[in-house]
C-alpha cells in the first residue's frame, strides 16, 4: 500500500474543519525556505510570530497588480485558472473542488470524506508543469 503524500494541514479557511493539501515538488524548495526564516508563520506580517492579516494581503496584492501590464485581474482569477487549467489537463472536477478547498456537495459531501490527497498531488504537479512551460 502507498503512503500518503506529504501534507500540510491549515485552520484558517472558510470553513470549521481542517483542510489538507499535498505538497508539490515545485513549491516544497520555496515552502522549507521560507519556513526556516520566519518559523511556524507562513505568511508573517508586522509581528513575525503571526501571519499577515486578509486587509494588508490585499493591499500588498493591489500594489503587484497596479504595476503589471494587465488589464484587469483579481486575486481570485488565481483560482479561477487552477480550476480551468488543471480541469483542462484531465483532473477530475471532484479532486479540482478539493485543490481549490471546496466542500463537496449533496450525498457526496454526507457519505465521502476522503480528500484525494494523491489525486490532488498529482493534479497541482501537472498544473505546475503547465505553468512552468509558459515560463519557459
Amino acid at each position: 500500500m502507498k503512503s500518503e503524500p506529504e501534507c500540510q494541514r491549515f485552520q484558517n479557511s472558510a470553513t470549521p474543519s481542517p483542510i489538507r493539501r499535498p505538497i508539490p515538488t515545485k513549491a516544497r524548495a520555496i515552502l522549507e525556505r521560507v519556513m526556516a526564516t520566519y518559523d511556524d508563520v507562513l505568511f508573517p506580517g508586522g509581528d513575525l510570530d503571526k501571519p499577515i492579516t486578509i486587509s494588508a494581503a490585499n493591499r500588498y496584492i493591489r500594489r503587484i497588480r497596479d504595476g503589471l501590464p494587465i488589464e484587469d485581474w483579481r486575486t481570485h482569477d488565481f483560482r479561477r485558472s487552477l480550476s480551468t487549467g488543471a480541469s483542462e489537463l484531465g483532473v477530475m472536477p471532484h479532486v479540482v473542488e478539493k485543490m481549490l478547498g471546496h466542500e463537496l456537495g449533496g450525498v457526496l459531501a454526507v457519505y465521502n470524506k476522503h480528500d484525494w490527497l494523491k489525486d490532488q498531488l498529482e493534479g497541482y504537479e501537472l498544473y505546475a508543469e503547465k505553468l512552468d512551460s509558459y515560463l519557459k
